[in-house]
């Protein structure tokens, strides 16, 4: 088990992206202004931390992955690009409750549009450090002559099963880093995802990312799918993360 605390920075730019703003022209000064705010006491709020635990595979079919202690994750997507890896790395990331604690009090204080941009930063927040981490643990295993598949996650359209978020839950018992799972699957504090990748000397092609395979990659404000990423590449670092989803 490996843990993490991450330094992660954003803009105000990632914070209307998070939002889905398209702006046109520049934004207007009371905008600005809101966002400059939001972004410095999301900084303050957030703690950016993560765990990872690496698990042999044992077996793989076509819409399953188990693994080695009986664990199994049901994904067609991952069964396609980590059921050749020799292992799998779980990991979760969380910001902490903080954030999600001064959203609400926006929000009974009736004030929405503070709540809205500091839960846009939160997302924004969430998003980098689940990259962060992916690719960091990317480059650990390249030291080391290996190979990883992009990150995915459940929650999402390729991964629709949110009860595997129990499995990874199980065996990453993430209750250091204040995070816990619902019945339904859901994990908190909100700001928080599960990622899983693939490890191996010999792995398939695949898209740039996980959001090329997500039936929102057209409308997620969060999607890496845009124009500025070639459909299909040979990926094998890891990015965006997957879970809980965080757009």
């Amino acid at each position: 088990m490996n843990f993490y605390d991450l330094q992660v920075e954003i803009t105000t730019e990632d914070i209307y992206r998070a939002e889905g703003a398209g702006y046109q022209q520049p934004p207007q000064p009371a905008t600005r202004e809101l966002h400059r705010r939001m972004l410095q006491e999301a900084q303050r709020l957030v703690r950016p931390r993560g765990v990872s635990r690496t698990v042999a595979v044992a077996e793989a079919g076509e819409r399953w992955i188990r693994l080695a202690g009986g664990g199994v994750l049901t994904s067609r997507l991952l069964a396609r690009l980590a059921g050749p890896a020799e292992s799998l790395v779980l990991i979760i990331v969380t910001l902490g409750e903080a954030i999600d604690r001064r959203v609400e009090e926006y929000s009974r204080h009736r004030l929405p549009a503070e709540a809205y941009v500091l839960d846009a930063a939160g997302s924004a927040f969430i998003d980098a450090a689940g990259r962060q981490l992916a690719g960091l643990i990317t480059e650990q295993f390249q030291d080391r002559g290996l190979k990883t598949t992009i990150s995915l996650g459940p929650g999402h359209s390729y991964w629709p099963e949110l009860q595997d978020q129990r499995v990874i839950f199980d065996l990453l018992q993430p209750a250091d880093l204040g995070v816990r799972v619902l019945a339904s699957g859901l994990m908190l504090p909100k700001k928080t995802v599960s990622l899983v990748m693939g490890v191996g000397r010999d792995l398939p092609e695949s898209a740039e990312n996980h959001c090329h395979y997500c039936h929102l990659k057209r409308s997620c404000p969060l999607s890496r799918a845009g124009s500025g990423h070639a459909d299909t590449h040979i990926r094998h670092d890891a990015s965006a993360p997957g879970s809980g989803r965080p757009s």
